[in-house]
């Protein structure tokens, strides 16, 4: 007899409706109700008694509940050990922060470099001493120009320092010279200029200047002397750009291209004119093989065009443009530098790129390593060691589009550092922000950048400031948040302990303060003024209070503070937690399954071929994998579970019964039964 033949019976003694037990597999919701038979459990609404046995029996069987273990198996491939590993504590750390940031989360399985990234920083130097954070210097606010100005870095022959070319005095221009030793010296300059300088370079003994009427040339080492003509210009529009690359002058008038060698005022051959008389250059700059000259045309349409020089060492006149980049529509090159003969900074209306260059001159760049959704873009370039710096005004860039900088991130003019000497995942170059401006932002573009001298010391302007770093003081103190930490899983974790990694910090060398914060609560401090060993920050964590509870994420502010002039140092941290989740319960119960049963009162139950029926309807229950109502009858408890096995056992061979009806032989699969459910919460 069937299921649904068992069903259409009449209920009695013997026999009783089983409510809900078929159709089976059916949803989670079918529910056994008790008659007059005192069934124990019901799994999908299928009756059955209970099968404990005696504790001595050789077959013995129990009722058991216990949680599910919280391991997550995780195969640990990282750098760092352990940290995929996710049993006892679950960990992350980081020792290196040297990939950059504009890193949200820290989920290192997906992609492993993630764990040398952070979200944002401001004050320190991030990326010059991989594994090694401290503060950076100060700047002073050289004032006194109108602006914007542009500047060269020189040495005047008694100190290294920079040139200082102010574009907007409001009579014709103004030059100076500021030395590492902060004194400033100003140029004379040449009388009868009818509109302002736009445009300056030098070859490291003299410097060259344009306006519009025309491209002058003076030394670096007479200030007292002006400077003179030297070259005509087509127009008076002002659309010029020069550039002193492969020991000549090379300039960008309007829509033409020159190559000023031989004796002025009167212009050479024009090397290339753009077809577009709308067209403006912007950089001129050299790589190993080519001239480079960018320029655009209204912002729709911007290129980089290479001269390869000829075996003469002359700059071939072209009759079409040999492209070497094509910005994307709408993007427009506001100013290229070429650094180290291999690397090709591009600064645009939407942010900062960085190209190589191949053998041919050709150049391949990236993505868009920060973006600007203002459209003020990327207006100066300089280079250093393995860096790029770039202007960052009024701290706008951002790493991608809907990029939020934290809450108590600055609005200042800042200079950025980029590290030519790796490469993030996504193909990009790691950066950080860099030297900050002490006064106010002007509102102005970040106009220029350039090393004083030989030196490492990095000058930018903005507005009518120049910004020069304090050598003796370091900023008061700084910052930098991680990326959110989630341990690669969206569920809850508590997170409990910190350890901080750090040299030895004695008291003239400042502190660090620990800050957290969670996807509910905005920054609260965990710990202030950290000092002491590096043996006692590697032995003694910091304990996180309830803001580390059963969070989906955490993140961290590290705060550096000076002391008169000193930083402290940090190398790294550790973050300990530990699950979050509400755990299964996971349920063990022994039932029997005969044909015919007694329950607890000596009621007897069932009917020829009750058994198989069952274990066959388990059976189709088990493998659908579908949530089903289980139900302790006993204590009128009821809680979904999935079935994630069950075993039948026949522990004898029992006598076989004549046929009856439906050809089942009577007890002929008798035994016990044993269900493993999980209770999902």
């Amino acid at each position: 007899m069937g299921l649904t033949a068992f069903l259409n019976n009449t209920a009695g003694i013997a026999q009783p409706i089983p409510s809900g037990i078929a159709p089976l597999p059916g949803p989670f919701s079918s529910r056994y109700a008790r008659t007059d038979i005192a069934y124990d459990y019901a799994i999908g609404g299928i009756p059955f008694i209970s099968g404990e046995s005696l504790r001595g029996s050789y077959y013995r069987k129990v009722y058991t509940r216990s949680f599910s273990p919280i391991r997550k198996d995780q195969f640990d491939n990282q750098q760092v050990p352990g940290e995929q590993s996710l049993w006892g504590w679950w960990l992350r750390s980081q020792s290196s922060f040297s990939q950059g940031g504009g890193s949200q989360f820290l989920d290192t399985t997906q992609d492993p470099l993630l764990g040398e990234r952070f979200f944002y920083s401001e004050g320190v130097d991030m990326l010059s001493t991989p594994g090694q954070i401290s503060l950076l210097q100060t700047t002073t606010a050289n004032t006194g120009s109108t602006g914007p100005v542009q500047l060269r870095g020189a040495n005047n022959g008694t100190e290294d320092g920079v040139l200082i070319l102010d574009t907007g005095s409001t009579v014709f221009g103004a030059l100076s010279f500021l030395g590492v030793s902060g004194t400033t010296t100003l140029y004379a300059f040449p009388g009868g200029l009818t509109g302002l300088a736009n445009t300056f370079t030098d070859d490291g003994t003299n410097y060259y200047f344009a306006d519009k009427t025309g491209i002058y040339k003076g030394a670096i080492a007479t200030p007292g002397v002006a400077a003179a003509k030297i070259w005509n210009v087509p127009s008076t529009s002002g659309r010029y750009v020069i550039g002193w690359v492969k020991g000549r002058l090379v300039a960008g008038l309007d829509n033409n291209v020159y190559e000023l060698v031989g004796a002025g005022p009167g212009l050479p051959a024009v090397k290339f004119a753009h077809q577009n008389t709308a067209y403006t250059y912007t950089g001129i700059s050299e790589i190993g093989t080519a001239i480079l000259v960018s320029g655009n045309a209204g912002g729709a349409v911007s290129q980089i065009h290479k001269f390869t020089l000829d075996g003469g060492g002359a700059m071939p006149v072209l009759t079409s443009g040999v492209v070497a980049a094509q910005m994307p529509y709408g993007e427009k090159i506001l100013t290229i530098y070429a650094y180290i003969g291999a690397y090709v900074g591009i600064g645009t209306n939407k942010g900062f790129r960085v190209a190589v260059a191949d053998s041919n001159g050709n150049l391949a760049y990236g993505p868009l390593i920060v973006q600007d959704p203002n459209n003020v873009g990327v207006r100066a370039i300089g280079g250093y060691d393995r860096f790029m710096f770039i202007g960052n005004q009024g701290n706008s860039l951002i790493p991608q589009v809907g990029w939020e900088n934290p809450s108590d991130a600055t609005d200042a003019d800042f200079i950025m550092r980029v590290d030519l000497g790796s490469q993030t995942s996504t193909g990009g170059q790691p950066f950080a922000n860099d030297l900050m401006g002490d006064l106010p932002t002007t509102g102005s573009p970040v106009n220029s950048i350039a090393n004083m001298g030989s030196t490492s010391q990095v000058v930018f302007s903005t507005g009518g400031f120049v910004y020069s770093p304090n050598t003796s003081f370091k900023v008061s103190s700084g910052f930098f948040y991680t990326p959110k930490i989630r341990f690669n899983t969206l569920e809850p974790k508590h997170f409990k302990y910190v350890y901080l990694r750090h040299p030895n910090i004695d008291t003239g060398d400042g502190s660090i303060d620990i800050w957290g914060q969670n996807p509910t609560s905005g920054l609260e401090l965990i710990v202030a003024g950290v000092q002491g060993s590096s043996a006692d920050g590697a032995a003694s964590p910091f304990y996180i209070p309830d803001i580390g509870d059963s969070q989906e994420w955490f993140q961290f502010k590290f705060v550096l503070n000076r002391n008169t002039n000193n930083s402290p140092v940090m190398n790294g941290y550790q973050l300990r937690g530990l699950p979050g989740v509400a755990r299964q319960v996971i349920i063990e119960i022994p039932m029997l399954c005969f044909d015919r049963e007694l329950d607890r009162y000596s009621n007897p139950a069932g009917y020829d071929g009750f058994a198989y029926e069952r274990i066959k309807a388990l059976e189709a229950l088990t493998a659908s994998g579908n949530i089903v109502l289980f139900q302790d009858l006993n204590y009128n408890d009821s809680n979904l579970v999935v079935v994630d096995d069950y075993r039948f056992e026949q522990q004898s061979p029992e006598l076989s019964k004549a046929a009856s009806n439906g050809g089942q032989d009577s007890n002929a699969h008798g035994g016990y039964v044993t269900l493993h459910c999980r209770v999902i919460v």
